[in-house]
């Protein structure tokens, strides 16, 4: 709103008439001046009014239906996707209970959490390890995402992710492995080991096998058959 003009006064009014030419009669002074109070009281309260009606008229200009935007209802950006599919993960027993001749269980260390840059899950590890001197070896990590905030979705975008991740440097995709989602072998270049990524709903998992001597290569057919073996008994604990 632009500022109103100054105010002015009003000009000022002549003496009235003497009646006769020239100085007035004796024992009479000058005529006393008239107050402008009353004028400029007048004229300030008028340019309040008038500015004040001013100012009404420019906020119902300003606050007109026709600025559709303050009165627009706000989209929601929440992001959605399924619900988590898992709370845990299976025991280190359930899995081997489902693989013939493995070698035996070392000492699990349980659930135990994991680092992750994703602040709208929880991430939580898991490990499974068979082994015995001068025998191939089996290794099962498994990683649990539960979302934060339920019906995200971000539990398995997140387990998604890392088999993405897993597959990016070149793989061979498994069609179907029980119950997983998504499987495949994945390169981790080493001639003595062999791994398969996996996830399954929120849960991501790999499965690596060592030869007898992990320094030196193996037969790769036949390690990535008992990989396939541990990779569908994990699946198959995990439900």
């Amino acid at each position: 709103m632009q500022p109103g003009p100054p105010y002015q006064q009003g000009p000022q009014q002549p003496y009235p008439p003497q009646g006769y030419p020239g100085y007035p009669p004796p024992g009479y002074g000058p005529p006393p001046k008239k107050s402008n109070t009353g004028l400029i009281i007048g004229l300030v309260l008028g340019a309040v009014v008038v500015l004040g009606g001013g100012g009404v008229a420019a906020f119902l200009l300003l606050s007109d239906g026709s600025g559709s935007s303050s009165s627009a209802a706000p989209t929601s950006s929440k992001k959605t996707g399924p619900p988590d599919k898992y709370t845990s993960m299976p025991g280190c027993e359930k899995i081997g209970s489902g693989v013939r001749n493995l070698p035996p269980l070392e000492t699990p260390k349980g659930e135990e959490p994991a680092s992750t840059s994703n602040n709208d899950i929880v991430y939580t590890s898991s490990s499974c390890s068979w082994r015995e001197y001068g025998a191939p070896s089996a290794l099962v990590t498994m990683y649990l995402a539960k979302s934060k905030e339920p019906g995200t979705g971000s539990g398995e975008d997140w387990a998604k992710a890392g088999y993405d991740n897993a597959m990016s440097d070149g793989g061979e995709v498994i069609p179907t492995l029980a119950k997983a989602t998504k499987a495949g072998y994945n390169n981790i270049r080493s001639e003595g080991q062999c791994s398969i990524k996996l996830y399954q709903g929120n849960v991501e998992a790999q499965i690596i096998v060592s030869g007898a001597e992990p320094t030196k290569p193996i037969d790769q057919k036949l390690c990535k058959e008992n990989a396939l073996k541990v990779a569908k008994a994990t699946s198959e604990a995990i439900g």
